[in-house]
């Protein structure tokens, strides 16, 4: 998809520039940032000066082709894909503040976008599954898009957002509804919605494809659900931050706001889950054991949201996570 020609030349003042070279330029500072990069580490990525990296991010400079596609490069990307993610985000802010008569008035944030740097394993996904890690990509950002509705909705009423009005528990359950829900409708018709409390969560509509069953869980907790049962399963891990993505790690710092960490993909038999019946829990509890769940295949992983503490080698699993 080529750039448009209005940024294939430097910008010096003498017009303004384009939304998407704007788009392009908020892209590179979030995908750097995400990547916890400086400016002169992009610029040795790059082959770039980082006064021209930072030129650009501040809307100062325009891009070249040239200097897009190396910059794209140094994200492991086409030069398409940093476009389109950029276009996404001219997508997202189309929608201004809401108002209304009789309520608080919030301006709505910004589309949470997800980095598509985070996908790994895609070969070993799609044989899992038949479909590509875009469907956990699609998944992620349609329980964003979801969750952020909602949550607007409930402060422009003076209300807490929903993690702040249910239960741990219950916003698991409801991240991982909505992720089954997003996962389905970004499997471009290999899966369907199941219908609720029934097993699997996720219906084939092939007969070469699995049955998937989908769990989530906060924070460093292992997945579990009320019944040990063998098939496929993709597990969702997610933390708490702020709404425009800090995090800091922690129970007393959690935010309010659900981010997904990681995302694994395997298939599990009965023995790969302990039984018990803890309290608090309603009837028995099937956890999925460590040593089972650290051999599914890791598929997504954000370490911008790393629940753990950082470890040479390993990345922590309740046991360890080596990587």
């Amino acid at each position: 998809m080529p750039l448009p020609a209005r940024m294939l030349t430097v910008n010096h003042g003498i017009e303004e520039p384009t939304t998407l070279a704007l788009a392009v330029a908020r892209a590179v500072a979030e995908l750097r940032q995400s990547e916890r990069l400086t400016l002169e580490d992009l610029a040795d990525r790059a082959g770039l000066h980082r006064t021209t990296i930072g030129l650009v991010e501040r809307g100062e400079r325009l891009l070249s082709v040239a200097a897009a596609s190396r910059l794209a490069s140094a994200f492991d990307m086409r030069l398409s894909d940093l476009i389109a993610f950029a276009e996404r985000e001219i997508t997202a802010s189309i929608d201004g503040p809401t108002t209304t008569s009789s309520a608080v008035v919030i301006p709505r944030a910004s589309k949470r976008i997800v980095n598509p740097r985070h996908s790994e394993n895609g070969h070993l996904f799609h044989t899992l599954t038949g479909v590509g890690v875009e469907a956990i990509i699609g998944a992620i950002e349609e329980t964003y898009e979801t969750l952020d509705l909602i949550d607007d909705e409930l402060r422009s009423k003076g209300s807490p957002p929903v993690s702040g009005l249910v239960e741990l528990a219950n916003l698991s359950s409801m991240i991982g509804n909505l992720l089954g829900a997003g996962f389905a409708a970004a499997s471009g018709g290999a899966y369907k919605r199941n219908r609720p409390h029934a097993f699997p969560d996720l219906v084939p509509q092939f007969e070469d494809l699995p049955d998937l069953e989908l769990k989530t869980a906060l924070e460093t907790n292992t997945p579990k659900g009320h019944l040990p049962k063998a098939g496929t399963y993709l597990t969702f891990r997610y933390v708490l931050a702020t709404r425009d993505g800090i995090y800091t790690r922690g129970k007393e710092n959690r935010g309010d706001t659900p981010w997904i960490w990681e995302v694994r993909c395997g298939t599990l038999r009965e023995e790969d889950f302990s039984i018990s019946n803890t309290a608090g829990d309603s009837g028995k509890t099937a956890t999925i054991k460590s040593s089972a769940f650290k051999e599914m295949t890791r598929v997504f992983y954000a370490p911008e949201f790393l629940p753990y503490a950082r470890r040479t080698g390993d990345y922590g699993d309740g046991n360890q996570l080596t990587i």
